[in-house]
C-alpha cells in the first residue's frame, strides 16, 4: 500500500522523506528512513512530529512502520498545503509572525528560536525554505521541524510540562543521560 502510493502520485521530497500526494483524504504521505534523520534518534523524531502539532497547529498523524532490507521506515500523513516554499526574506518575515526569531539573521540555517510561556526559550531547526509552505493568505505553514533539547531527559520534561506526555516515562538508558 504504502510503495503504491508513493509510486502513484509521488512528490519532491528531502533528505528524511520519500513524499507521495493522498488525494483522496487531501493528505501527503510521508515514508522517512530512520536512518536518515536529522535527529539524534527516533524518538526525538516522533516526538518532534507532537511538538509541529502542539506549536503549529498541524495535524501530523503517525501512521505506521515497518522494515524493508533490515531498514526501519517510519509512515506518517500530514494535511496537503497548496503554496509556494518562500525565499528566505519571506521565510524570516513569516515565521516572525509565528514568533520565532531568527539568532543568526546572516546565515540561510534554518534556525529558530521562540518564547514559550511554560519552557522558555525553545530552539526550532531545519526550518529553510523547502520545509516551509506559504498558502494563498501568505500564512507560513513548517511541514518539517525540528525541536532542540540538550539531552533526553530535558526533552521528556518539556513535553510533560506542556502536557504532551502523560503516562509513565520509559527509563533513559545510562549512556543517554
Amino acid at each position: 500500500m504504502v510503495r503504491a502510493s508513493l509510486e502513484a502520485n509521488p512528490m519532491r521530497g528531502g533528505k528524511e522523506h520519500r513524499v507521495a500526494f493522498l488525494p483522496e483524504v487531501e493528505r501527503v504521505l510521508k515514508v522517512a528512513d530512520a536512518r536518515m534523520l536529522a535527529t539524534e534518534s527516533l524518538f526525538d523524531y516522533l516526538t518532534d512530529l507532537v511538538l509541529s502539532n502542539h506549536y503549529f497547529d498541524d495535524d501530523i498523524r503517525l501512521e505506521g512502520g515497518y522494515t524493508e532490507g533490515g531498514r526501519p521506515f517510519i509512515v506518517i500523513t500530514q494535511p496537503y498545503i497548496s503554496g509556494i516554499h518562500p525565499d528566505w526574506p519571506e521565510l524570516r518575515a513569516g515565521l516572525a509572525r509565528h514568533q520565532l526569531r531568527d539568532p543568526a539573521p546572516r546565515s540561510l540555517g534554518g534556525n529558530f528560536i521562540f518564547d514559550d510561556d511554560l519552557l522558555g526559550e525553545v530552539d526550532v531547526f531545519d526550518l529553510h525554505p523547502n520545509n516551509v509552505i506559504q498558502d494563498a493568505s501568505g500564512w507560513l505553514n513548517p511541514i518539517v521541524a525540528h525541536f532542540y533539547f540538550d539531552d533526553r531527559v530535558k526533552r521528556m520534561a518539556a513535553l510533560q510540562k506542556l502536557g504532551l506526555l502523560t503516562s509513565k516515562p520509559l527509563p533513559v538508558p545510562d549512556d543517554e543521560k
